[in-house]
């Protein structure tokens, strides 16, 4: 949706100024055309009627906002442990190589791939780009599998790399097929349509004092509006002001350089 594009671009406050800001203002204005339209005294005559049927509308937008939430934010935090394990598990290749005679290649191979995630992967994904295939992959696995291992515990450790390579290479898919859909147009419609919908039937009550109503209608309006944009930042983990960073990649460069200071390879070049 352009909206949600849009939207990525605005920092935290600012989204949700615009956003509840937004949804509460417009709910009080066309709270006040029907005010303005329907007399108050006949509407205080079907409270009790509007009563019962708000409690069914409303609850079952509760419902359906509310799965939507948790299936965002369930979505989210999946992208996040992503990216931490698929840090984890080069930062576990990386420590292996030290076993082998081409260990500084490799690990040249893994630091290369960390900061090219960094510097271009991360920014690219912020922009909604999904980052093309990068040849550093192809050049870990080809060096990893021209490792010349000998005896049984080589053998061992090249098991455990050639197994947490492929387990970065999994979740470095996952991370970005989470961050690939969001939610469709079909599912923003009813968001948005049950969330008017929802605040609508509150015009339907006949108050004394306006300030009551107002006071009414602004409280759901808001409460509904915090979830909508807690929805729409969320809907794309590595997008927007609330996103998941590149904190896990950072931290894996700074392992490796604990690493190297350890256990300090040889640079070897081709």
């Amino acid at each position: 949706m352009p909206a949600i594009g849009w939207f990525e671009s605005l920092e935290t406050v600012p989204g949700a100024i615009v956003v509840i800001g937004g949804f509460v203002l417009l709910s009080l204005l066309l709270a006040r055309v029907v005010g303005r339209m329907v007399d108050s005294e006949m509407r205080r005559e079907h409270n009790d009627l509007t009563g019962f049927i708000f409690a069914v509308v409303g609850v079952i937008y509760a419902v359906v906002l509310g799965f939507i939430a948790v299936g965002v934010w369930e979505r989210f935090e999946a992208a996040q442990d992503r990216t931490y394990d698929e840090a984890s598990s080069l930062a576990a290749v990386y420590r292996d190589a030290g076993s082998f005679s081409n260990g500084a290649v490799l690990r040249r191979d893994v630091r290369s791939y960390a900061q090219h995630t960094i510097h271009v992967g991360w920014p690219a994904l912020a922009k909604g780009i999904t980052p093309p295939e990068t040849p550093l992959v192809e050049r870990l696995s080809h060096d990893l599998h021209a490792t010349p291992v000998q005896g049984e515990r080589q053998a061992a450790i090249f098991g455990h790399m050639l197994e947490r390579t492929s387990e970065a290479a999994l979740d470095r898919d996952a991370r970005l097929t989470e961050d690939s859909t969001g939610l469709n147009g079909v599912m923003w419609f009813v968001v948005l349509a049950g969330g008017f919908i929802t605040i609508a039937f509150t015009y339907l009550f006949g108050f004394r004092q306006t300030v009551m109503q107002t006071a009414m209608i602004g409280t759901l309006a808001l409460l509904i509006g915090l979830v909508i944009f807690l929805t729409m930042s969320l809907d794309y983990p590595f997008r927007g002001a609330i996103r998941v960073g590149p904190e896990a990649f950072e931290r894996a460069l700074t392992v490796f350089d604990q690493i190297d200071g350890a256990d300090p390879l040889r640079t070897q070049t081709r």
